[in-house]
């Protein structure tokens, strides 16, 4: 009897345990829930014509305001409701969302720096950039 409680007590971890982040695709427009995103920021494929139509753009740099990449990224909301969470390859992340209060946060993967977050709202034209700036992540590195 106690096996099968253990057993149950085991798939009831699975369950409520929080999912992983998965990888999004680069320069691949992906909705998250209601939240279309884009991981991108790497080569000639930053220039693409077509990012300009998202109102947020995420960067990623260090210390010397190079760009880094490879972010394990979370959005919430004013209310602090995950809305999206993910790994990023690219130095920027691009988000098309309704209008209000979100704040993301984000940590480089394979680096021990502290997450860096910050608060904004979608601009009712034009592109916001909202930049991370991981000012322990020496330049060059």
């Amino acid at each position: 009897m106690k096996l099968w409680h253990l057993a149950a007590g085991a798939v009831l971890a699975l369950i409520n345990a929080p999912a992983a982040a998965d990888p999004l695709p680069m320069d691949a427009p992906v909705t998250i829930g209601n939240v279309e995103t884009v991981c991108t920021g790497i080569g000639s494929s930053k220039d693409d014509p077509r990012w300009a139509a998202y109102p947020i753009r995420v960067e990623f740099s260090n210390g010397g305001a190079q760009y880094l990449s490879g972010a394990h990224v979370k959005l919430t909301d004013k209310l602090g409701a995950t809305l999206a969470e993910f790994d990023c390859g690219g130095a920027w992340v691009l988000f098309k969302l309704p209008k209000g209060t979100y704040a993301v946060t984000a940590t480089i993967n394979g680096m021990d720096l502290p997450a860096h977050s910050a608060r904004f709202e979608p601009p009712q034209t034009g592109q916001r950039r909202v930049v991370l700036q991981f000012t322990n992540a020496q330049p060059n590195q």
